[in-house]
């Protein structure tokens, strides 16, 4: 429900009891979220630019694929055949991902191949936040700040699916289009103590999730100055105490939080994260959210949204992206001499404005405080016995693949190629 001018002045007037009033707050809906990843090419999506200059990586030759795998030509061949019934125009070909050592399914163990190897972004612009401090690490930013920390994009900026003008690429388009469709919503508080604004040496930002689906307009835009409730969660929410100088809000001191991200991964794990937001003069905010996220979740993001389609459709061998997020770590939580387990990231937000009302629904957020105390605890029901025996009796995600029990033919380390052939062949 849309609310007037006025009744927004009445609600903000109510203050949460056992919460301190800021005086003044901001409320807003993320109507737009994707990795930040430095665009520089003039047009297109595969074509060389400053950030790739040797374009993006090429499309795949599953033939020699399988063959250096160890598969005959024939059978590569007749994998790779629209006519084997083992191969689904949906799911792709489950036998692919059995090409490691002795046949190891390389999405489960992606160290029994070699490296593949992956296109290296060499540009020198990124766009992101400077999580150390340091302007002699990073990268520099388009606007020529420097120290941008942002080695996931120097890590897979080349990578197709990631590549694009902003809010362009393919990966962008495709989840938050489900977003924005009411797959899922993500609201912004702003808060601060001081008379301006703008310019303010207290503030505060605060994400949280909500289950009130976003409304769109005549346009097909994100609709502005609708009502939203945060809905207490344990994991989507992330707190950043920050300052604003001329309307520029910026962290003043590093976190950990959890925000619900536009990918295949969904969960948004940041530590030390920071935020550096734009009030913009039209009411809506835009920036960054950066810190050091775990990486080997995102590889598996990437395996269980069906591994052969993600490789056929994008162009990558998967295992490429496990060594390359292995190897391009920068970020240890123990302490430097500790395994590199995170990588630095940043997230592109965009957020028109909104009245964002505390999980009661009838006061409107005048502060920003954590709700996750009063949060209920989310019981998932997909793993109950119940519910895995069900799943194991029809076709259901595996290790990367889909496997269909009460199919004929099953994928892995000793299938007979073949059979599927013989099959066909009897059949004619």
């Amino acid at each position: 429900m849309k609310r007037s001018f006025e009744t927004a002045l009445t609600i903000a007037a109510l203050v949460l009891p056992g919460a301190a009033m800021a005086d003044w707050s901001k409320g807003f809906v993320v109507e737009w979220n994707e990795p930040a990843m430095y665009y520089g090419a003039k047009n297109g999506v595969i074509e060389p630019g400053t950030d790739c200059p040797n374009g993006v990586n090429p499309e795949l030759d599953w033939i020699k694929v399988l063959m250096d795998a160890g598969y005959t030509r024939e059978e590569a061949e007749w994998l790779r055949n629209p006519a084997n019934p083992t191969r689904s125009a949906v799911h792709g070909q489950n036998q692919v991902a059995f090409r490691g050592k002795d046949r190891a399914n390389v999405y489960t163990n992606p160290t029994s191949v070699a490296d593949p190897g992956l296109v290296p972004m060499t540009g020198k612009i990124a766009e992101g936040i400077d999580l150390d401090g340091n302007e002699k690490t990073g990268l520099t930013s388009p606007s020529g700040e420097k120290g941008i920390d942002n080695t996931f994009y120097r890590t897979l900026g080349c990578w197709k699916t990631y590549r694009g003008p902003t809010r362009l690429s393919s990966g962008a388009l495709q989840f938050n289009d489900a977003m924005r469709n009411g797959g899922w919503t993500t609201v912004i508080v702003v808060a601060g103590k001081g008379k301006d604004p703008m310019n303010d040496d207290n503030v505060t930002v605060g994400f949280y999730a909500s289950g009130d689906k976003m409304v769109k307009d005549g346009n097909g835009d994100i609709a502005r100055d609708y009502t939203f409730s945060i809905k207490p969660s344990a994991k989507y929410e992330a707190l950043f105490p920050a300052r604003s100088v001329n309307g520029v809000i910026t962290s003043t001191k590093p976190v950990d939080g959890e925000l619900r991200e536009a990918s295949y991964n969904r969960d948004l794990e940041l530590l030390r994260a920071q935020v550096k937001l734009t009030m913009r003069p039209d009411g809506s905010l835009s920036g960054y959210v950066g810190g050091y996220r775990p990486w080997e979740p995102v590889y598996k993001g990437w395996v269980n949204a069906r591994g052969p389609v993600i490789e056929a459709l994008t162009w990558v061998q998967l295992p490429a992206v496990y060594y390359a997020l292995r190897r391009s770590a920068d970020y240890s939580p123990p302490g430097s001499k500790g395994e590199k387990t995170h990588i630095s990231f940043a997230l592109r937000v965009d957020a028109v404005p909104a009245f964002v009302m505390t999980p009661q629904g009838t006061q409107q957020a005048a502060s920003v405080e954590s709700y996750k105390s009063i949060a209920v605890a989310e019981t998932d029901r997909s793993r109950t016995p119940a519910a895995l025996a069900a799943i194991a009796k029809r076709p259901h995600l595996e290790d990367g693949i889909i496997v269909d029990p009460n199919s004929k033919f099953q994928a892995g380390p000793t299938a007979d190629v073949f059979a599927s052939r013989d099959t066909v062949t009897a059949g004619n």
